[in-house]
């Protein structure tokens, strides 16, 4: 899949914005300063395939509902794919229109169509396995750090983008040890086991079974079936109190409604007609008005101007004319030009005729004579020339000329080889015979190939020194005895004081535990204690003044109500707005009714407060107890302590290191490892150092041997071998330049006689193209009228004089015919003017034929204004006359309309009108205050109209207020009674349940299943995270063994390229049966991950990635990979090289490299081809990024 075009449509700061990604290269670098929205732009693309976040920040410009981001795709599988995504919950993703960039909002797609493209990569795996930013890199390279380069599992981090693998392993062994571990009593598991035994034998003490119990239960329930039984009947009364008190509310109502009904029965028959009708009457009249007086008006302006047409008078001769006098005026300036230039262009032309003779004399005197100047001049063309004969004229002269200076420095070249050939000779006859110099050259080579010895021996002398001083040192920091004893020491293994110390750790951890437990313990017991103060300090959930004060704004309403609506003494909507603002009255009252009943039933509902308390107090004694089991816990713990620190001094005894802890001990067990292997090496240094002056006897003595049977003096004592070696160099060197320099001689002797032949050869065949060029050159000159002897000099100057005739001659044949042109021009304009003025019956006897043109022209101005102006009475006159027919149409359509209005009234003149409007607007005004009383009536009783006037048919305000006064006294009694009733029954219940265990028993199993329910989740957790780990590991593996052998080699290469040669590439070693990654440099030598700088594993972890996404690639489709300021610690020569990889990532996949860094962009112009990259700029309004 590629991206080809993003829409930021409207996003952050950005409005109508398209980056381009189609055609050219797939590796595009997206550069945008601080603030031009890279940020922006990236999570805009994030949000585009995976949806806009929910609570994005990036509304500043356009709100939540206008955020919107599309592109064009291009996939493998569904091929162009435009889509838009808007800022939503559901039906984000709709098909979008790239002409014009706008979302088909009748074309929406499934929310999940781009996570089908991309193969159902979810955003959380897209950004693992696909993108790649600074932070992503630093914690790939500190998980590098922390596994020590283990293969595996970098290759899967590295290829899932998990840059934290040990740490995932690490949080998942520690939650499921938190959980559960068999031998840690502390464990969650553990503790909830003991807890649940705890609950079980609770409730077994609990349950008990008598016949006390059963009396008590028999009279509790009979005690609660009395109150219920009251209660019941209270509630009757009070629905019955309800009932009553709405018929009271909305009986004047029903009353006012019928009164309405019968005044519209008196209108039965009057029309209902819409609300405009009056002002459609009124309009219509309006309108016909104007209409008539539009028609009066049109009628006097058509008289008008059809007086101005009649008295017109138009000349028509010049208007069928005008195109001729038009033509005639425009080549009037032709004719007076004709008139002031023909004695000029005379004058002209006789001066041309005698510069022709002039030539004619200069070539040949003869031809001056025997051709006047009056001959056609065709006959003077005839004698010019050829074209072809000029032609070979000019080449013959370049030849001679060419022929000249060839000979001339042939001749000089001769002269100069037998110089040059004479003295080679005599250089030759002075060089000495060289001597032969192989076998000093052999030996010189022999004796240099070990190389440097001398400074091989000085330098092993020196690292020995060093080497055997820092041994000494360090065996000192270590213990007081001497080297070669601690050397010789037999230390325990390295395995067994890190199991001593996590074995110390283990029992700080068992120990903390124990801690934050009884901790927890000791808070948990102090809120249980202080709930349980508070209970028995506390009153009553409801309180009686609480119900008394409900009853009153109870009675309060139903005073109101009768006030409003029985006695009518005041206004219902201001008794209301007092009462219950947000309520009608009777609404209100009602609520205040149910309220105050149901705090009347909860006064009572406070019974299971004992059993709160007994709970409490059960929980506090078990966590005594589990405070008490703690303290044996930590006794046994502290005995533990003890066998651990007494095997531990065992142990510090043997390395004689007492008072180390075992981490310190581990830390001196890895440097005595140190040292012994150091002193292994201290031996190897001698022992090459030995080896390397016995080298370096023999071949001083092979090599003073063979500088002597050169001729050479031997080695000297004091002299070093890098000296003689110098001094055979520089012998050798001699030699062989003698033996260059006379073969050099030799040769060039050689070429020179070579070249000397050829010299003379040329000079020979020079001579007889000469002999050649002399007679055509005879034949050719003839043509010019030149003598056989004439130089080359004077061909130039005749070729010259007859281009000056050809000149005269193309003069005077211009000015002939200009001539002839102007004499045309005046006859033709004298004869057009004398024939147009015969046609328009225009008299131009005895007027110049200018004046005559200008003064034709003039009338055929005349002629039009008049005609122009016959034309525009003509169009108003039409124009009128439609005007006229418009308002006699708009005038019948208005009284038509007045028509249809008295018709649809039902009246027969329109001047009935205005009285059955007012009829009607009487009626709609009783429809709608019926309407309004049957609303309030559905609102107030929140039941349908229907319902509401059943309820009412049938009843007196009378007898209903009578009845209502009865109810009042009959709910008070109630009342009383019921709480009696409720009271007898509270005793009974607190009687029953203080000798009843079955609720401490069923608190208790509760307890236990909760537990239950708790140790089975933490079971399931505990499973998760033991499999979560094991398949994570299998997987991390299957991956290595998998992908190892491509990936490796991709990313060794990438790592030698992107470190520009510092490390050769990667290499697999083994230690302590694992597999590591190691960094070979190009000398063979092997560095650790531990040993790399922080920028070497940045560039290892990312020659992984890039290595592990190329071997993805060959396995998937492609989708775009997403770099955000992958560079900015790089240096500029790194940066570059990593820009080259990207590049060629890029030929298989599309690459998007965001940055704010504008120097990484100039390195890519400066290192990637034009055809490799593209450049994108960012500029939106200032941002926060």
């Amino acid at each position: 899949m590629k991206i080809e075009r993003l829409y930021l449509k409207a996003y952050g700061a950005f409005s109508e914005r398209r980056l381009d990604f189609a055609g050219g290269p797939d590796f595009h670098v997206i550069y945008g300063p601080n603030e031009a929205g890279k940020s922006t732009t990236l999570r805009a693309l994030i949000g585009l395939l995976f949806g806009i976040e929910e609570r994005t920040a990036d509304n500043f410009v356009h709100p939540h509902p206008q955020l919107r981001v599309g592109a064009v795709l291009a996939t493998a599988s569904n091929g162009r794919l435009a889509v838009m995504r808007r800022k939503a919950r559901k039906q984000t993703l709709f098909a979008l229109d790239e002409a014009s960039g706008e979302e088909q909002t009748d074309q929406p797609l499934a929310d999940d169509t781009l996570v089908r493209v991309l193969g159902g990569l979810d955003e959380g795996l897209y950004r693992a396995l696909f993108g790649l930013d600074l932070e992503g890199l630093a914690r790939g390279s500190e998980s590098l750090l922390e596994g020590k380069g283990e293969i595996g599992q970098s290759l899967f981090a590295a290829a899932a983008g998990l840059a934290d693998l040990r740490q995932l392993f690490g949080k998942l062994g520690q939650e499921a040890d938190k959980l559960f571990r068999p031998r840690a009593s502390t464990s969650a598991i553990h503790l909830a086991l003991r807890e649940l035994d705890e609950r079980r034998k609770r409730a077994r003490e609990a349950t008990v079974r008598s016949s006390a119990w059963e009396q008590a239960e028999r009279l509790q329930r009979q005690t609660g079936k009395k109150h219920a039984e009251l209660r019941a009947e209270l509630t009757n009364l009070r629905g019955e109190q309800r009932r009553l008190s709405r018929v009271v509310a909305h009986l004047p109502l029903t009353a006012e409604r019928a009164a309405k009904r019968r005044e519209l029965a008196t209108l039965a028959t009057v029309p209902l007609l819409p609300p405009e009708a009056g002002q459609q009457r009124i309009e219509a009249e309006a309108r016909r008005r104007n209409a008539e007086e539009n028609q009066r008006e049109a009628q006097a302006a058509l008289e008008e101007l059809q007086r101005q047409r009649a008295t017109l008078q138009i000349r028509e001769a010049l208007l069928a004319h005008a195109s001729a006098i038009e033509r005639l005026h425009h080549t009037a300036k032709d004719y007076r030009g004709a008139l002031e230039r023909l004695p000029r262009l005379e004058a002209e032309l006789n001066a041309a005729r005698q510069a022709l003779s002039d030539k004619l004399g200069d070539i040949d005197p003869a031809l001056a004579a025997e051709l006047a100047p009056a001959e056609p001049l065709e006959r003077i063309r005839a004698l010019l020339p050829l074209p072809t004969t000029r032609a070979r004229a000019q080449a013959l002269m370049a030849d001679h000329d060419a022929g000249s200076i060839k000979d001339e420095q042939l001749e000089e070249r001769e002269r100069a080889l037998a110089g040059t050939l004479q003295r080679l000779r005599n250089d030759l006859d002075a060089q000495p015979s060289p001597m032969p110099f192989d076998a000093l050259e052999a030996a010189r080579e022999q004796a240099a190939a070990p190389g440097d010895l001398a400074g091989q021996h000085a330098q092993l002398a020196r690292e020995s020194a060093e080497l055997a001083t820092a041994l000494a040192r360090e065996a000192a920091a270590l213990w007081d005895g001497s080297p070669d004893a601690l050397i010789a020491l037999r230390v325990p293994l390295l395995a067994t004081v890190n199991e001593i110390g996590d074995r110390y750790r283990q029992w700080a951890e068992d120990e903390r535990s124990l801690k934050d437990q009884d901790r927890i313990l000791q808070r948990d017991l102090g809120e249980r204690e202080r709930e349980l103060r508070g209970l028995a300090a506390s009153g009553e959930i409801v309180t009686h003044d609480q119900v008394c004060q409900a009853r009153r704004r109870r009675d309060d309403g139903w005073r109101r109500v009768r006030q409003a609506y029985v006695e009518r003494a005041v206004d219902p909507d201001r008794v209301a707005a007092d009462y219950a603002p947000e309520q009608s009255l009777p609404v209100a009252f009602e609520s205040a009714m149910r309220e105050a009943d149901r705090l009347a039933d909860l006064l009572h509902a406070d019974a299971k407060r004992a059993a709160s308390v007994e709970s409490l107090r059960q929980r506090i004694a078990a966590m005594r107890e589990a405070r008490a089991d703690l303290a044996q816990r930590f006794a046994a713990l502290a005995m533990e302590r003890g066998q651990l620190d007494a095997r531990w001094a065992e142990i510090a005894g043997v390395i004689r290191q007492p008072d180390l802890s075992p981490g310190a001990a581990a830390e001196w067990l890895q440097k005595h490892a140190l040292l012994v292997e150091r002193s292994t090496r201290l031996e190897t240094l001698r022992r090459e150092q030995r080896e390397i002056a016995v080298a370096l006897t023999a071949t001083r003595q092979a090599f003073d041997r063979a500088l002597r049977g050169y001729g050479l003096p031997g080695l000297a004592e004091d002299e070093a071998l890098s000296t003689a070696l110098g001094r055979a160099k520089a012998a050798v060197d001699r030699g062989r330049q003698m033996a260059t320099a006379r073969a050099a001689l030799e040769q060039r002797i050689a070429e020179s006689e070579t070249e000397l032949r050829g010299v003379a050869a040329q000079r020979a065949g020079l001579a007889g193209k000469r002999a050649a060029w002399r007679e055509r050159w005879t034949t050719t000159i003839a043509a010019l009228r030149l003598s056989p002897e004439a130089l080359p000099a004077e061909a130039r100057v005749r070729l010259d004089q007859w281009d000056q005739l050809v000149e005269t001659l193309n003069a005077l044949e211009t000015l002939t015919s200009e001539v002839r042109g102007k004499q045309a021009t005046r006859s033709a304009f004298e004869e057009a003017l004398t024939e147009l003025a015969r046609a328009v019956d225009e008299p131009v006897a005895g007027v110049d034929a200018d004046q005559a043109a200008i003064a034709l022209y003039g009338a055929l101005s005349e002629a039009r204004d008049a005609d122009h102006r016959r034309k525009q009475l003509d169009a108003a006159i039409a124009g009128e006359r439609g005007r006229l027919g418009q308002a006699e149409t708009a005038a019948a359509i208005q009284r038509d309309r007045l028509a249809e209005l008295a018709h649809r009234a039902g009246v027969e003149s329109p001047d009935q009108l205005a009285a059955m409007e007012d009829d009607s607007a009487r009626k709609r005004r009783l429809t709608e205050r019926v309407a309004e009383i049957e609303a309030q009536l559905v609102r107030d009783a929140a039941r349908p109209l229907a319902d509401v006037l059943a309820e009412i048919e049938g009843e007196e305000l009378a007898a209903a207020n009578a009845r209502l006064d009865e109810l009042e006294t009959l709910i008070r009694e109630r009342e009383t009674e019921v709480e009696s009733a409720h009271a007898v029954d509270l005793e009974a219940r607190r009687a029953f349940e203080a000798i009843d265990g079955g609720d401490a028993a069923a608190a208790a199993q509760q307890e236990a299943e909760a537990l239950v329910a708790r140790i089975a989740r933490q079971a399931r957790a505990y499973a998760r995270a033991r499999l979560a780990s094991t398949i994570v590991a299998r997987v991390a593996q299957a991956y290595r063994e998998r992908h190892q052998g491509p990936v490796l080699r991709r990313a060794s290469e990438i790592f030698a390229r992107i470190t520009l040669g510092s490390f050769g590439g990667l290499v697999m070693d083994y230690e302590d049966d694992r597999q590591m990654l190691l960094g070979q440099r190009p000398d063979g030598s092997r560095l650790g991950v531990g040993g790399m700088s922080q920028g070497a594993r940045d560039q290892l972890f990312l020659a992984l990635r890039l290595a592990a996404i190329a071997e993805h690639l060959q396995e998937r489709e492609a989708v775009p990979i997403v770099i955000d300021d992958l560079l900015v610690q790089f240096d500029d020569a790194r940066a570059a090289a990593t820009l080259e990889v990207l590049a060629e990532l890029a030929r298989r996949t599309q690459v998007l490299f965001f940055t704010h860094h504008g120097h990484l962009c100039e390195l890519a112009t400066a290192t990637l081809a034009a055809d490799a990259w593209r450049r994108h700029e960012l500029n939106a309004n200032p941002v926060g990024d």
